[in-house]
């Protein structure tokens, strides 16, 4: 399983959303160890995030990290910065080693 978030923020609070999402991934890997945490900017829209995260074992624990402290504390303070969120999981249907 995986988890990805896409996220576009207003124009001047870039570098702070993405601390906010260092601090809450940050906390996510210590209770989730062997889980990879990326965010990526857009190169042509430097408002637009994506965030990947996994391999989870299951979407019941990507629910357990949505759930964590720091996951809902984001929110609030995203909210405020963000002009639009969406959060999806995914499982694996293919991959090239």
């Amino acid at each position: 399983m995986y988890a990805s978030g896409v996220w576009v923020v207003q124009k001047g609070h870039e570098d702070e959303f993405a601390r906010i999402w260092q601090a809450v991934a940050d906390e996510a890997a210590l209770e989730f160890p062997g889980v990879a945490f990326r965010l990526l900017r857009d190169a042509e829209d430097p408002r637009r995030f994506v965030a990947f995260s996994g391999a989870w074992r299951s979407a019941e624990q990507i629910a357990a990290a949505r759930s964590l402290p720091g996951f809902q504390q984001l929110m609030p303070g995203v909210d405020e910065i963000v002009e639009s969120a969406e959060l999806t999981t995914y499982e694996l249907a293919a991959e090239i080693s």
